[in-house]
């Protein structure tokens, strides 16, 4: 008997003992916790936090823009079907969590015989009602409804990441697009240039002072001309008809255009490199799935443990089916259960296993995560500065060129230059002019890379 007594109770003690220590396990508060990544004080940039990130996009100055943002996030497609998924997350948070409430049953009973029309005493009908709630003495119930919420709180974070990337989305699109028009423009100009400067030849040529093949490369440069506007006209309508799509609208390829990109200031927006753990959207989204695997290692391990039940019956009987309306019950009871796992085929070990695997598994992906965002941050910010060089010197290409092209035109008139020095000043101007049109789209762009790296704001004025 005294054997029996300290075998119960060296049981009863290893089962504290498990208890307490699972009680130990928790999960990490602080990102940098479980990230194994050393993170340095500053970006190698070596940029200052500006506090502009988040009203990134009156950092643009662009009228338009708030507009268009505004009408995608109240209509793109997308971004309904990431709301629909959070609301998804959100039901499936409330289903795992409600294992901390107890579950209510009514269970309804009746018999009735006919015995050639005379009464028959054994006629009986019952409504009973029952309660079964289990004893979270462990904290497994917990756990699980944590990680619930956790799982809640990451799927959030993916929906204002969807959100925060619409908004730069809807943002590259329209200054893409802009480009494109402006493209268009500048190939149109060029081409009426050179149709005026097509006559000119073909005056000469009839006129005997130019040769023949003046005239052919000539028209062969209007002709190359002509097919480049083409190109940008179409380039220019693909690139309407995709913002559209984003607006939420039927692509008719109709939206207006502005005939200008914005200028932007000398000063970039940036923080430190570890404020990106709790603004970017998808490194706490990530931080989140590790909290939440970690709760349900927990949970797993807590389920080797015993689980103590508590069910409750309450209801009424009776012969006639009108005195089931009386208030007072004649049917209760109340009872306690313990139920130990004892073996089930490995499958709660092989779920602790799991549970472990997953945890290992979100913390790669967070580091991963991290790692990547670092380097978008860092990339944005030394090309910030690369980007304004080349712009520079383009500029500089452009405004030379210009006035090459028109010395060059100048003295053909004069008889002092041939038409292939003529044709080349023309393609090296027009060249540098839409290079320019396009390092200043890839500055704009690059800063809203930099916006989405760095976690910029994303309600109705993000």
């Amino acid at each position: 008997m005294e054997r029996r007594e300290q075998v119960n109770f060296r049981f009863v003690a290893g089962l504290v003992l498990v208890a307490l220590l699972a009680g130990c396990m928790q999960p990490p508060d602080d990102p940098q916790d479980v990230l194994q990544i050393p993170i340095p004080g500053e970006w190698s940039d070596g940029v200052a936090d500006s506090g502009q990130l988040d009203d990134w996009v009156a950092d643009l100055g662009d009228p338009q823009l708030p507009v268009l943002i505004e009408e995608a996030l109240g209509s793109n497609f997308q971004l309904q079907a990431g709301l629909a998924r959070l609301d998804q997350a959100t039901a499936l948070a409330r289903i795992e969590g409600s294992g901390r409430w107890p579950t209510a049953t009514v269970l309804g009973d009746a018999v009735r015989r006919d015995n050639n029309g005379a009464f028959d005493p054994s006629n009986s009908f019952s409504v009973v009602g029952a309660v079964n709630w289990e004893l979270d003495i462990w904290g497994r119930v917990r756990a699980q409804a944590r990680a619930a919420g956790a799982d809640l709180e990451a799927a959030t974070e993916v929906y204002r990441g969807a959100k925060l990337s619409l908004a730069v989305g809807v943002a590259q699109a329209w200054y893409s697009a802009v480009t494109q028009y402006n493209q268009a423009a500048l190939a149109r100009e060029t081409l009426d240039s050179f149709e005026s400067n097509l006559k000119t030849v073909e005056e000469r040529f009839q006129r005997g002072l130019s040769p023949a093949l003046d005239l052919r490369l000539t028209r062969a440069n209007v002709a190359n001309a002509r097919s480049n506007y083409h190109l940008q006209r179409r380039l220019t309508d693909a690139a309407v008809r995709r913002l559209e799509v984003l607006l939420g609208r039927y692509p008719a390829g109709s939206l207006e255009l502005v005939d200008s990109l914005p200028n932007l200031g000398s000063e970039v927006p940036a923080g430190l490199p570890s404020d990106l753990l709790r603004r970017r959207p998808d490194l706490v989204a990530a931080e989140r799935d590790v909290y939440a695997a970690g709760l349900r290692l927990r949970e797993s391990k807590l389920s080797l443990l015993p689980s103590i039940d508590l069910t409750g019956r309450l209801g009424r009987a009776s012969s006639e089916l009108d005195d089931l309306l009386e208030s007072s019950f004649d049917i209760w009871s109340l009872a306690g259960g313990l139920t130990a796992p004892l073996f089930q085929g490995g499958r709660l070990r092989a779920n602790v296993d799991r549970s472990e695997a997953q945890l290992a598994q979100a913390i790669a992906d967070y580091q991963q995560t991290a790692l990547i965002a670092f380097r978008e941050v860092e990339t944005a910010l030394v090309d910030e500065t690369l980007l304004r060089e080349q712009l520079a010197a383009v500029e500089l290409s452009a405004e030379e060129s210009t006035g090459a092209q028109q010395l060059a035109e100048e003295r053909y008139q004069r008889g002092l230059a041939d038409i292939v020095t003529v044709l080349e000043s023309q393609r090296r101007a027009f060249n540098a002019r839409s290079s320019l049109l396009s390092i200043k789209n890839q500055i704009l762009q690059n800063r809203l890379s930099l916006y989405l790296a760095l976690g910029g704001g994303a309600q109705s004025n993000p």
